[in-house]
């Protein structure tokens, strides 16, 4: 392709964007946008960074490639950088992803979200936070006028044992803020800032005591495992497996041959808050699957996908994020499930339409406001 056709292309890519563009339509043009470009061309790298950008949240592993391309013609590009930290963190791989945002902070030191990001990565994810402390607190020092980053910055300081320069950074901040997000955190501080895995007498936590039959073992394992990676506390982990409980339908009777019988939910029926749920979006049809995929994993159904599996275990650790206000976004909590975002926020939306879910939801919160 010569370059009058490069730069035609390019027009109606950034056409699309502008407007109220359809990925479906865009997407396409990009990547003959790509492959036609001359690789170390602007053209090339701003189609395989925008690539990127439109893949990451429903399919990381693909939008790294995309960005690897164009970090192959200009590694100097800190945007790029960023871009790449995040593939690798909705992919699980959280060393990769601190690696890549240190990359990043090369490139561009001034910019505190890039320090903030990667602190937040080594105390949250990678369970690390003396080592987050520098990076949190830069941030802090160059943008102290923004909640999310004072909520890391005192959870780190917390989880790093100096509770008492958490609470004072946080007692000066909810003056300025009006944020569930810190008064949530102000809670945890006063409950000692528990950690993950047990209390501080050293007694297990009542969700290690739960008799693990209670809950389906997949979902149960999947769902436990990504808990170990969010800063959430034991009460919230037995309330997250409560959740599931009642996320999925109940288990179907046998009959006297030992079989499943048809009830009406075995044969496909929907339940009334379920043909509510439906109504609103208009399928129906999108419904019963929903039902169907989780009567799979209660009843021994046709084996679910562990993409299934992983999708509802990160809606359910969402709905208690959602539920105790914690300070904790859609991708931070989906990251350790290996899942998508959009794939979490589909899955939350049904949980909190199947469930009824609100703010404080008495049925699972773990604090009184």
């Amino acid at each position: 392709m010569d370059r009058g056709e490069t730069q035609s292309l390019r027009q109606e890519v950034d056409r699309a964007l502008r407007g109220a563009f359809d990925p479906a339509d865009v997407l396409p043009r990009l990547a003959r946008l790509a492959r036609l470009a001359a690789p170390s061309s602007d053209d090339a790298i701003f189609a395989n960074q925008k690539l990127a950008e439109l893949l990451v949240e429903r399919d990381p592993w693909r939008a790294a490639l995309y960005v690897r391309r164009a970090l192959a013609q200009r590694d100097g590009d800190d945007r790029s950088w960023a871009l790449l930290a995040f593939c690798q963190t909705l992919l699980g791989n959280f060393r990769c992803a601190a690696s890549a945002y240190k990359k990043a902070i090369a490139c561009a030191p001034a910019n505190p979200w890039y320090a903030h990001n990667l602190g937040h990565l080594l105390d949250v994810a990678l369970g690390e936070p003396a080592r987050a402390l520098d990076w949190l607190g830069l941030a802090y020092r160059a943008k102290a006028d923004n909640s999310e980053i004072v909520a890391s910055y005192v959870h780190a300081l917390a989880r790093a044992g100096r509770i008492g320069e958490a609470r004072a950074i946080l007692e000066r901040a909810r003056g300025r803020f009006d944020s569930r997000e810190l008064d949530a955190l102000l809670r945890w501080l006063d409950q000692g800032a528990p950690s993950r895995a047990r209390r501080d007498d050293g007694a297990t936590s009542p969700a290690k005591r739960r008799s693990p039959g209670a809950t389906p073992v997949r979902l149960a394992r999947v769902l436990a495992r990504g808990l170990s990676h969010l800063p959430l506390d034991p009460r919230q982990r037995e309330r997250a497996l409560a959740l599931a409980r009642d996320a999925l339908p109940p288990p179907r009777k046998r009959g006297a041959d030992g079989a499943p019988s048809a009830t009406p939910r075995a044969r496909g029926a929907t339940t009334p808050k379920r043909r509510r749920a439906a109504g609103r979006t208009g399928d129906a049809a999108r419904a019963a699957a929903i039902e169907a995929r989780e009567a799979q994993l209660q009843t021994g159904g046709p084996r679910p996908s562990e993409s299934d599996v992983a999708g509802l275990a990160a809606a359910v650790a969402y709905a208690i994020v959602y539920i105790d206000h914690v300070p904790l976004s859609q991708a931070e909590v989906a990251a350790p499930f290996r899942v998508g975002v959009a794939r979490l926020r589909g899955r939350f939306a049904e949980l909190r339409a199947k469930l009824d879910i609100i703010r404080g939801d008495a049925r699972y919160a773990t604090t009184r406001r």
